[in-house]
């Protein structure tokens, strides 16, 4: 006889104390010595679970970090009990009994998931069954969002089934779900672009187009709150319901097409002005008298414009704005950075359909075509919307730099935000792309955190290097690895952080003779990570607009070397706060470097004035004020 595996439930947190002693008061009864793991997503509100914790020594705590989201912490919490079958439970469920046949059910050899019973508190009209789910599209997805599942219920337009079923078609979801350890070995672990919500169905549809199957177990299971993590802040309730509707799309993509996902964004935004029991609580009431705000991206990925949209966001937001950041393609990873003051939101560019407090509104594009389409057809809804396009595409200095429809449709918006005075010479030296013109610079740190930075001394050993960069040849890491080829005799080291497409193909330029003293690291955290011990900090870039590397080393009293592309004359004051090298070639790279790497005793004063002049220009505080001198004027 077969040796069941042993069972780990995992619990993500999120806040709400209450909920989370009864949740493990449950668990404690009914399950007795399975081990319990609790991954902590309160972030700044942890100290709220301290006295949970106290009360419960025997669970195994995982605290002390950010919220990192659902997705990415069941994974966490799963890599630490390998060989166990998975119980996932919801922090405001009560366990009603021992699970016996969920956990038979999940034991069962081709089953990658079973979950029980569930009664919701907070629904007059959901059955115990409704854990289960038929496969969902683009109508059943449209049907559920408008409320008519239920009374749509059996027919083909409803994702509920009519009877309790055995085999479960679609997904199961709810609060208690238990996952077999050979099914996600073998499917892998939950998609972390699901920050919340969506997550589990996602993997059960992967896990069924394997062959596997999903049972609905016939025991009571858990009674719980319908996001009762979230009830009481109605912040964090309207991002819960911005996540599950943008990743309700995203499933619709990966399982069709994205399309499809737009078709469902713009049905949900139809349904929201058409029916009744929503449009009252559609339209959010003003809060200051401070003009809305929107800011447009594709994509929340890492990268210097989605950060500068967080951080732009955020401070706006902080002096009373309302803002809402508008992704036109999918969220990402930065959405864990965003507070809750900023409202984020999955929406098509052809659908700008935005809730925005009523009276006079800002919006600020990038200049992509998407973001540019959407800015044409928001300004064309009222009179008293105005539009800025904040340019961030690196310019062509030689040519123009969009296509002449592009810059035609630019034109039309109320103003042009450029990074930099250079930035604004070479975006319009070869067509007109704007008729009024701002300058707004980017900022990363706030004012106040640049008053203290530690002075930085001149090591007596070789120089460190770095480079922090997004791994493509335009970046030219392997040209800065060329012109230190040359200069082997002096003392320094390169450490290269940063992942992408092209990275296996550069690194393998790297001369074998090298290999000691040039180190690609890989991908980084941030910049605390990869400037730790850095003496120069390099960017060989042939393409830039505004690179936020040089800001994030300034703001360290870190010396900077970097290309003349674009605003980097303009950050480094020409050559004052920084070095700046205009010929862009091995050649150019290496006599800049070879007089670097001789006069090191000159870093700690090029260092000085590069923090300087970040406390003078490109603070957050000073990004802030510059945007909202071209909205008052635009305004006007």
């Amino acid at each position: 006889m077969t040796t069941p595996r042993p069972l780990a439930v995992l619990c993500v947190a999120y806040r709400t104390p209450e909920l989370l002693e009864s949740c493990l008061t449950s668990i404690s009864a009914h399950l007795p010595g399975v081990p319990v793991h609790v991954h902590d997503n309160s972030a700044e509100h942890a100290a709220q679970l301290d006295p949970v914790v106290g009360r419960h020594p025997d669970v195994h705590w995982h605290r002390g970090g950010p919220n990192i989201g659902f997705a990415a912490a069941v994974n966490a919490l799963a890599a630490q009990v390998p060989g166990h079958d998975l119980l996932l439970i919801n922090p405001d469920a009560v366990l009603q009994g021992p699970l016996t046949a969920t956990l038979a059910a999940v034991r069962t050899p081709g089953v990658a998931a079973a979950a029980p019973l569930d009664v919701l508190t907070r629904s007059a009209t959901s059955r115990p069954w409704d854990v289960a789910h038929r496969p969902r599209g683009l109508a059943r997805a449209l049907v559920s969002a408008s409320g008519y599942a239920e009374r749509l219920r059996g027919t083909p337009l409803s994702d509920l089934y009519p009877a309790r079923p055995r085999e479960v078609g679609g997904y199961l979801t709810g609060a208690c779900l238990a996952v077999s350890r050979a099914a996600w070995d073998e499917i892998g672990p939950f998609d972390e672009e699901y920050f919340l919500y969506g997550e589990e169905s996602q993997w059960q549809e992967r896990a069924r187009a394997a062959g596997w199957r999903l049972v609905l177990a016939d025991e009571p299971g858990v009674v719980h709150e319908a996001a009762g993590t979230v009830a009481a802040d109605p912040a964090a309730s309207r991002r819960s319901h911005d996540l599950l509707r943008a990743n309700v799309a995203l499933q619709i993509e990966q399982g069709t097409s994205a399309r499809r996902a737009d078709l469902y964004l713009a049905g949900t935004s139809v349904l929201d002005r058409v029916q009744r029991s929503k449009r009252a609580a559609r339209v959010p009431v003003r809060r200051s008298g401070r003009p809305p705000v929107l800011l447009t991206i594709n994509r929340l990925d890492y990268g210097g414009a989605e950060r500068h949209h967080v951080v732009l966001a955020t401070e706006l937001a902080r002096r009373g704005h309302d803002v809402t950041i508008v992704a036109m393609q999918r969220l990402g990873p930065l959405v864990a950075e965003i507070p809750h003051t900023v409202r984020v939101v999955r929406q098509p560019w052809w659908a700008p359909a935005i809730d925005v407090p009523p009276g006079p509104a800002v919006l600020v594009t990038g200049d992509t075509n998407t973001e540019t389409g959407f800015g044409t057809l928001w300004r064309a809804g009222r009179r008293d919307r105005h539009w800025l396009v904040g340019a961030h595409v690196p310019p062509d200095p030689l040519a123009p730099t969009y296509s002449a429809g592009l810059a035609r449709a630019m034109s039309r918006a109320d103003g042009f935000v450029a990074l930099s005075p250079r930035h604004r010479d070479e975006v319009s030296a070869h067509q007109r792309v704007a008729r009024r013109w701002f300058v707004a610079p980017n900022g990363v740190a706030h004012a106040d955190g640049l008053l203290d930075v530690p002075e930085r001394t001149v090591p007596d050993g070789p120089l460190r290097l770095v480079m922090l960069s997004r791994i493509v040849e335009l970046k030219n890491p392997h040209l800065l690895v060329e012109a230190l080829d040359g200069l082997r005799e002096l003392p320094w080291t390169l450490d290269i952080f940063g992942d992408g497409p092209d990275r296996a193909r550069l690194e393998a330029l790297t001369p074998a003779h090298l290999r000691d003293r040039v180190r690609w690291r890989g991908w980084s955290p941030g910049p605390d990570h990869a400037f730790a011990g850095a003496d120069l900090v390099c960017l060989p870039s042939r393409s830039e607009a505004f690179p936020l590397t040089i800001l994030e080393a300034m703001a360290r009293r870190l010396p900077v070397i970097a290309s003349a592309t674009c605003a980097v004359p303009d950050m480094l004051d020409h050559g004052k706060a920084g070095i700046v090298v205009d010929d862009v070639t091995v050649e150019g790279w290496r006599r800049a470097l070879a007089e670097v790497l001789s006069a090191r005793e000159d870093l700690p004063a090029i260092a000085a004035r590069g923090l300087e002049r970040m406390r003078d220009h490109y603070t957050i505080e000073a990004m802030a004020d510059a945007y909202q001198d071209a909205f008052a004027q635009v305004m006007a």
